[in-house]
């Protein structure tokens, strides 16, 4: 599946990327209107891009001297001589455009500024750069492509759009994504920095973005020292500006979102004969079933409460019981009628839910000062009935110049969200988990229609019953309010010298409630009814004081900057909670109401950092760029060891500068070379790991010695070992880039880099006779990622400017390798179990983490070949018969054991791919974004519940119908499961039959939409509607209901039962003035 998708991704690469030029090459046919002798008046009127008019536009009939010039509110009138004049509008500053007259009286025009890809002004670290003078890996996504798509958390939308950044995506309402820029450098905590309008942190929405910067490599990452290791993501909040009459904007969208296939498991009567066909295998004659009888075949039961009698059996007669009654072990329960041919739980527990997204912007600005307002609200439910995300959201930004020497501004963003229902995602008690364990026998309500029923029955397993338990946990929620915000005063001194101090704050409060109620729905049911209440609250603030210096003199260029930052953040949280209640009324389930004794516990956390930074770039003749950075950074999370240097340094040479290339310079537009080296630092190891703790708790009371006192004394034990030795993290990073312009359309960047991390921190084993205290971090690791990053783009026009066009490539791949992961060579990191069977190991050598098990040859076919193989498990070879996996033996010792266990795949990709297109006709505009990544490999967890015996499951048609002397398969030798039986635990050991290629290809998003305003003589500023669909489709092979699990660190690739990725449909309208 792997070659298939990369050929199917080569073909779109050369489609996409020849099309363009083809289309660049064709002629004009010209129009077929009649040409008509005619003379005829044409109007109109010329702005700008904010809807500002442009007084003194050049407006030519092309081809003739005839031409005329706009007034100073922008109206122009010309005669042309025909239908098929073109007019040609051209000012100072701006992209000259071509315009056909055809039918058109009236002809208005948005003149676009005249800035090429090398002007554009970039976001870096606490300053702006000209795109052509950076020396660092930079790459940003714009406003416009991220509304491409309407993915709830912003990150989210950046996937396939950014070279050298890897994003997995969860996927219930409201969740976030687990992001990576150029692999994993620690194995600790990977996630980047995130900087919003120039504060660590931060409260946005979609609708706020202007944009997001990533930052990539040392050279552009190390002005934020302590915390770029894992890279650096910057973002830009929307604002107004000045002279800028006000604008307003509306964006209504509203579609469904479908929950897509699911796993193909049997009904109840393929459930059934699965189960005599496991007895049978096993060698059990007259085998009998508490659910399904005895005999030579199953009979679905009437009823499975209380005695599972059939149907016809004078013990299945209703009249003979209450509706409600007593069974063996004292809990009440209700008579439950079988679902027949079955229950489709997943069927049952998903809907096609609705997705809204309102979206308001007021923003404009006067001589001296500029605004934005910004408001939003998005209805996201799940596709899991019960389940949903709301959010409220605003922002403000508002910047002045008083004066000339001083400039002062306020950004403030405020979001208020609920998160409902059982979210849980990618374990086994989530909501999929449940779907593919029930029993299909068991309907969603019991014989009277109105209580659920449930799988609390001999022989049905440790299921729930899905429904009741989105009924009940409906009223779970999370409540968040955060807010955040920045202030700042600028004085301009002197002509290039500017002091700025800047203060922000992020904050948060939030609640949570969990109901948990006792049902019989419920199979592993518990004592008592349960609430549980929980708080939180953090407060950070980040003050930055920064002067900056700029000079041009001649062919020299000069900026430096240099600053402080003091940054401090700190935590709390509090929980609570009581069982035995009277009465399931939430309105009435309090703390105070409930019976049993109190629960609860409380935290407390606080950490700081203060840095001094300073970054110097020159730059002569605009030809050869020098960048210097260095930040020295204290962190409170250090004991002895507190204070890191963080230097960088690149270099840029723009080769199409040099006399030599002056021949080249007709399709070379510019060619810049990059060289950066730089070293940035990760304290991310908890906030105390430099502190031995201390904890007391009733576990560890201790009684009077002479037992005279029954009272306990509580006592401190220690709970953690301190390291105040331990020191930086630190990550060095060596970047070679290339960018390119050629034939003022196509451009091309490459970079080739590798990220050494030393004194990686790492939890060491102790010694046992140390005791239960957990153990700290130390600097003992070591860490190497390599890997390259291509972007191209093609953007061009056709049809006298009618139709545009752009594509959009990006490409990476990123090689992980532990160098060393302690001082004992034999020392290895493993995941976390899974049913007592961790899945994911790394160690000295490999890359973090790759899977770990036994290596399946095959199924055995014949005595004869058991005889021939080395014994599994145990001497007498009791595993090894027909039918059974056929293990390898690694070591060559003779027999199969731990031994054998050895790496068996990676959930790194070989390499990821975006494409982006973007095409539009006159009014009529569509985009896409197909994202794909290949080689990449996943453990489906899955499987060892819906095709094994697993808490009496196995009940995927896979296990009946292609297993190893299944009746309904011809020929053993195509079976593609073990045999089955009623005890294969053998069968579940991780190995490769667990480990799928998880290669796809996906249409991530597609938007057709169409501009009414050219229809209205540009009576509003923007009136558009639009569809747009997204994860409309997927290619793979993989068996799972996604390619794509949101799992980072030790466990990354495993799926446990996570939530599949919904197919998106909306419809959606522009408005604005």
């Amino acid at each position: 599946m792997t070659k298939k998708i990369s050929r199917i991704v080569l073909l779109l690469i050369v489609t996409v990327m020849f099309v363009p030029f083809t289309l660049a090459l064709t002629p004009d046919d010209g129009n077929d209107t009649a040409h008509s002798l005619q003379q005829r008046q044409i109007t109109g009127r010329v702005i700008d891009d904010s809807g500002n008019p442009i007084p003194g536009v050049n407006i030519l009939e092309k081809g003739t001297l005839n031409g005329a010039i706009t007034d100073a509110s922008g109206f122009y009138s010309i005669t042309v001589t025909s239908a098929e004049s073109v007019l040609s509008l051209s000012f100072i500053g701006f992209i000259t455009q071509e315009v056909t007259v055809g039918t058109q009286t009236v002809i208005n025009v948005t003149l676009a500024e005249a800035i090429s890809a090398l002007d554009e002004i970039v976001v870096v670290g606490y300053s702006t750069m000209a795109r052509k003078s950076l020396t660092g890996s930079v790459s940003t996504v714009s406003a416009a492509a991220l509304s491409e798509s309407a993915a709830i958390n912003p990150i989210q939308r950046i996937q396939g759009k950014v070279a050298g950044v890897t994003i997995l995506n969860q996927h219930t309402p409201g969740a976030g994504a687990t992001i990576r820029i150029r692999g994993m450098t620690t194995i600790n905590d990977s996630n980047p920095l995130y900087v919003v309008d120039g504060v660590p942190g931060g409260t946005y929405s979609p609708n706020d973005v202007e944009s997001i910067t990533i930052l990539k490599d040392a050279a552009a990452q190390s002005i934020y020292g302590a915390r770029a290791a894992n890279g650096v993501v910057l973002v830009t909040t929307k604002s107004g500006q000045k002279n800028q009459k006000v604008s307003f904007n509306v964006n209504v969208r509203q579609g469904i979102t479908s929950p897509g296939k699911f796993y193909d498991l049997l009904n109840a009567q393929e459930w059934a004969e699965m189960l005599w066909l496991e007895a049978k295998n096993a060698g059990i004659e007259n085998y009998t079933h508490s659910q399904f009888g005895s005999g030579p075949t199953p009979v679905i039961p009437y009823y499975i409460f209380p005695t599972a009698g059939m149907q016809g059996d004078p013990r299945a007669d209703m009249s003979l019981y209450d509706n409600k009654m007593e069974i063996e072990d004292g809990t009440d329960t209700y008579l439950i009628t079988r679902s027949s041919p079955g229950t489709d739980w997943f069927g049952e527990a998903t809907r096609n839910a609705t997705f809204k997204e309102y979206t308001m912007d007021i923003a404009g600005g006067s001589q001296n000062t500029s605004y934005a307002f910004l408001l939003g609200y998005t209805r996201d439910e799940g596709i899991f009935e019960y389940t949903g995300f709301d959010r409220y959201n605003f922002r403000t930004n508002i910047t002045s110049s008083p004066a000339s020497w001083l400039n002062v501004g306020t950004n403030v963003g405020v979001q208020y969200y609920t998160s409902y229902g059982h979210q849980t995602d990618n374990s086994e008690t989530s909501l999929v988990s449940w779907c593919y364990r029930m029993p299909s026998i068991v309907p969603v309500y019991d014989e009277s229609g109105v209580n659920f029923a449930g799988s609390r029955a001999s022989n049905m397993g440790n299921s729930q019953n899905v429904r009741f338990l989105q009924y009940f946990n409906q009223w779970d929620n999370t409540r968040r309010l955060t807010a955040s915000g920045n202030a700042f005063i600028q004085f301009n001194v002197l002509k290039g010298l500017s002091l700025k101090s800047l203060i922000g704050i992020n904050t948060y409060g939030q609640r949570s409630q969990d109901y948990n109620f006792v049902e019989v729905a419920t199979a592993e049911r518990g004592t008592y009814d349960s609430y549980s209440i929980s708080g939180a609250f953090s407060l950070n603030w980040t003050w930055t004081n920064t002067v900056e210096y700029s000079i041009i003199s001649g062919r020299h260029n000069i900026k430096a900057i240099a600053g402080t930052e003091a940054y401090d953040a700190n935590s709390q949280s509090l929980n609570a909670n009581r069982s035995w209640f009277n009465f399931k009324d939430i309105n009435y389930m309090t703390l105070g109401t409930g019976l049993r004794p109190y629960g609860g516990s409380d935290g407390y956390s606080e950490y700081s950092l203060f840095s001094i930074f300073g970054r110097v770039n020159y730059q002569f003749a605009d030809k050869y760029m020098v960048e210097a950075v260095v930040r020295r950074d204290g962190s409170s999370r250090f004991g002895t060891e507190k204070y890191g240097v963080f230097p960088a340094f690149s270099l840029g040479w723009r080769v199409t500068e040099e006399a030599f290339m002056a021949s080249a310079k007709s399709w070379m537009d510019d060619l810049k070379v990059r060289v950066g080296f730089g070293v940035v630092g990760n304290d991310r190891m908890g906030n105390y790991n430099s502190y031995t703790n201390f904890a007391t708790h009733e576990s560890h009371a201790n009684y009077g010695m002479t037992g005279s006192n029954t009272d306990f004394t509580t006592g401190f034990r220690q709970s953690t070992f301190g390291n105040p030795n331990v020191k930086w993290e630190t990550t060095t990073t060596t970047n070679i880039g290339i960018d390119a312009t050629l034939l003022k359309n196509f451009t091309f960047t490459l970079d080739l880099w590798q990220r050494n991390t030393k004194d990686m921190l790492y939890p060491k084993q102790l010694p046992l006779v140390l005791g239960t205290a957990s153990r700290p971090s130390i600097n003992i690791g070591q860490m190497k990622n390599t890997g390259f990053d291509i972007e191209l783009g093609y953007n061009n026009s056709a049809m006298a400017g009618n139709l545009t066009y752009d594509v959009g490539l990006v490409i990476s791949r990123y090689k992980n390798e532990v160098v060393k992961l302690t001082d004992v060579e034999a020392d290895f990191y493993q995941g976390s179990s899974f049913r007592e069977k961790p899945y994911t190991r790394t160690e000295t050598g490999r890359a973090f983490p790759e899977f770990y098990g036994y290596v399946v040859e095959g199924i055995f076919q014949s005595e004869a070949e058991v005889d021939s193989w080395p014994k599994a498990f145990g001497q007498d070879g009791t595993y090894n018969a027909p039918g059974h996996f056929k293990y390898k033996d690694v070591d060559n010792s003779g027999w199969i054991d731990a031994n054998d266990r050895t790496y068996i795949g990676s959930p790194h990709p070989d390499f990821t791919a975006g494409l982006n297109l973007g095409i539009s006709f006159k009014g009529l505009s569509l985009s896409s974004t197909l994202y794909s990544s290949v080689g990449n490999k996943m453990v489906n967890y899955v499987s060892r519940f819906i095709d094994f015996t697993q808490f009496a499951s196995g009940k995927s048609r896979k296990r009946l119908y292609e297993s190893w002397g299944s009746p309904h398969l011809a020929n053993n030798k195509d079976a593609k499961m073990p045999v089955i039986y009623n005890n294969d635990t053998p069968h579940q050991e991780p190995s490769t039959f667990f480990v799928e290629d998880a290669s796809y290809l996906r249409m991530k998003n597609l938007r057709l939409g169409y501009d009414f305003n050219r229809l209205l003589n540009n009576r509003f500023s923007n009136l558009q509607l639009y569809f747009q669909g997204s994860n409309l489709f997927t290619i793979t092979g993989y068996s799972g209901l996604d390619p794509e699990v949101s799992t980072g660190g030790i466990n990354m690739g495993v799926d446990s039962g996570a939530w599949p990725t919904p197919k998106q449909f909306l419809f959606g309208i522009i408005f604005g003035l």
